[in-house]
């Protein structure tokens, strides 16, 4: 939508959608004809523009097709790839977008990338859906190509809800690559990762104690919480992701208490 303005004018004109070019003439009377003119050149220069704006609005997201696509995936780097209709919308793409702005102004080792899907006409970059088994009646789809998987590869197909805070779970533990989501500290992340699969976790907890005893995030004696549960009980970090998630779901647990519970779930995905 476009404002007009004349010289010395405090007010616009008109409001008008540049694609409807020739609703102009009907809303300018003769005196204003010329601004009318400049009005229109203006408006098809800004159509013309179009597809690059809404591409740098989805920032962090990297643009790919069939000619792009495999000189991006081909092992080198992590990449969490999006397959949709080609002008997404909605909920779902809302969540995308704010993952990759995330992921983008982190320092993770990781890149997040569209391929959008004509429906129709020539169907582009339908060729690439068809390579992973990928229906358009299941758009959108998500697959993360790890280090060491190229285009050809079989990729980690994400199936969990279209939420940011789970996309960035998922590529956290997947790919390895730390975001930070809240609640989550980065030494303490470290020391979870080796904690699960070792055999010196009573060193790895003493470690842990020492890390909370200085840091100033509630979550900190947490870690150590979930740590001295999960060494008398090796399934307890599933339990408490399950009774968690349960508990986040019910209507009568308020926001705050909800938050809390999202933090350390968060701290959870860590172990």
């Amino acid at each position: 939508m476009i404002s007009a303005f004349e010289r010395g004018m405090t007010h616009s004109l008109l409001f008008i959608d540049p694609r409807e070019l020739d609703a102009v003439s009907h809303d300018v009377s003769p005196r204003r004809e010329q601004t009318a003119m400049r009005l229109a050149i203006s408006a098809a220069l800004l159509s013309a523009c179009t597809l690059p704006v809404v591409a740098y609005i989805d920032r962090g997201i990297l643009k790919l097709d069939n000619t792009t696509f495999d000189r991006i995936i081909d092992g080198s780097r992590n990449v969490f790839v999006r397959f949709d209709k080609e002008y997404a919308y909605g909920e779902a793409h809302d969540a995308w977008k704010e993952y990759a702005k995330t992921v983008g102004e982190s320092a993770a080792d990781l890149l997040s990338a569209d391929v959008g899907v004509s429906e129709y006409g020539e169907k582009e970059n339908s060729d690439l859906i068809e390579r992973y088994g990928i229906k358009t009646a299941d758009f959108p789809q998500y697959r993360l190509f790890v280090k060491g998987t190229s285009g050809l590869g079989s990729p980690i197909a994400y199936t969990g809800a279209a939420k940011t805070d789970e996309f960035v779970r998922f590529v956290q533990e997947k790919a390895g690559a730390w975001i930070g989501l809240p609640g989550q500290i980065k030494e303490l992340d470290e020391i979870a990762k080796e904690f699960m699969g070792s055999t010196e976790q009573a060193a790895l907890l003493q470690k842990a104690e020492a890390a909370a005893a200085s840091s100033t995030q509630d979550t900190a004696k947490y870690y150590v919480k979930v740590m001295t549960k999960a060494t008398g009980d090796k399934d307890f970090v599933a339990k408490e992701t399950t009774r968690l998630k349960k508990m986040m779901e019910e209507s009568s647990v308020k926001p705050a208490k909800k938050e809390q519970f999202g933090r350390r779930l968060n701290v959870l995905s860590s172990f």
